[in-house]
């Protein structure tokens, strides 16, 4: 819904119940000599009208019909209050950067680096026959310093399913994505005599039951994210989140295949600087990505396994991208030259392949 005179009051967000694509704003452009504060002194002084749109449809809508959150709205439902000279407020203040977590010694086991894995609480896998899939971190490895590598590559699953309709010729037009989350997030050292070892693979217990384990893009399956039966290492979704945080502050630099992407679903920002992104290390402007199992063919002569049974493993993507990022080093101390023909290479052999991996090595 929103007024109809620039600086009135609008609430956006809500969808009044109907098909995805609702909005809410205001119903002019902003007038010659606009500024905010002439909005905000006009903020409840001037009567206007509420509108609320949704797609195509433009209705006047009474103001109690505004006010009224139903349940029902899409959600989550989003309203935002402002004060008269806020910015001038927030001006004065004294600011600082935002606090860094601790240091893992300092957290609890369940938060820390050092977090030994084990079966979680209640699991019928008896301690003895559980298998660990990382090594944490030492006492001696911490704390971390400034610019560890860190490989790292993230699996995720869907709770909602994407909801569609027909478009124009046949095609199908999606209204509302997907809901996906993380389910597997792997990290591996990067350096060190312990390089190419794992220290963070979790697996995280949902929150929302499961609609799609999108086994042949994450590698996962019913049970996996299961603690009762669940032959790996369960946590929870607020853990992997500290720990991720702990290696953002500590200035530690990602290496990973699409980490652009796996970070905006995460949710966690990461400076650019501190991303080493093999999509991008490996890429010719104006053409197409290219695949990390395509790559580690291409470049390392080797076969992924999981992907010959049209599975993921995340441990394996990471492991492929930092040997790729190493690969990409080596080229690029040739100088220049050599990492364009290298990129050069991939594209001329990536058409004559059609972007197809032969099963047998290319080595």
């Amino acid at each position: 819904t929103g007024r109809d005179e620039t600086g009135r009051r609008g609430v956006d967000g809500t969808d009044g119940g109907g098909e995805a694509g609702g909005g809410a704003g205001i119903g002019m452009a902003p007038a010659v000599g606009y500024t905010p504060e002439a909005a905000a002194a006009a903020w409840d002084r001037t009567p206007g009208r509420w509108y609320v749109w949704n797609d195509f449809s433009l209705e006047e809508a009474p103001e109690e019909e505004v006010r009224q959150a139903h349940f029902t709205w899409k959600r989550p439902t989003i309203a935002i209050f402002t004060r008269t000279g806020l910015a001038s407020l927030l001006s004065a203040l004294p600011l600082a950067p935002a606090p860094t977590i601790p240091s893992a010694p300092r957290l609890s086991p369940a938060y820390s680096l050092l977090e030994v894995p084990s079966p979680p609480p209640g699991s019928t896998i008896p301690a003895a026959a559980f298998t660990p899939s990382f090594r944490p971190l030492a006492s001696t490895e911490l704390p971390l310093p400034p610019g560890m590598l860190v490989a790292i590559d993230a699996e995720f699953i869907a709770t909602s399913r994407e909801v569609t309709r027909p478009g124009a010729r046949g095609s199908t037009v999606v209204v509302k994505p997907a809901r996906l989350a993380l389910a597997r997030v792997s990290c591996v050292r990067g350096g060190g005599p312990l390089a190419g070892v794992p220290f963070i693979d979790s697996y995280i217990q949902q929150a929302e039951p499961v609609i799609d384990y999108l086994t042949r893009y994450s590698g996962l399956r019913p049970g996996d994210l299961d603690a009762s039966v669940s032959p790996h290492h369960i946590t929870t979704m607020k853990a992997a989140y500290v720990k991720l945080r702990q290696l953002v502050d500590a200035g530690c630099r990602f290496v990973g295949h699409g980490l652009k992407k796996d970070f905006e679903m995460i949710n966690v920002h990461v400076d650019p600087e501190q991303i080493l992104d093999t999509v991008e290390l490996f890429y010719r402007r104006g053409s197409r990505m290219v695949s990390l199992r395509f790559l580690a063919w291409h470049l390392l002569g080797v076969q992924m396994s999981t992907r010959l049974h049209d599975t993921h493993d995340s441990i394996e993507d990471a492991r492929t991208a930092l040997a790729l990022y190493k690969r990409y080093v080596s080229i690029k101390a040739e100088g220049q030259a050599a990492l364009d023909e290298a990129i050069h290479n991939i594209y001329k052999v990536g058409r004559e392949t059609n972007w197809e991996v032969p099963e047998d090595p290319l080595y």
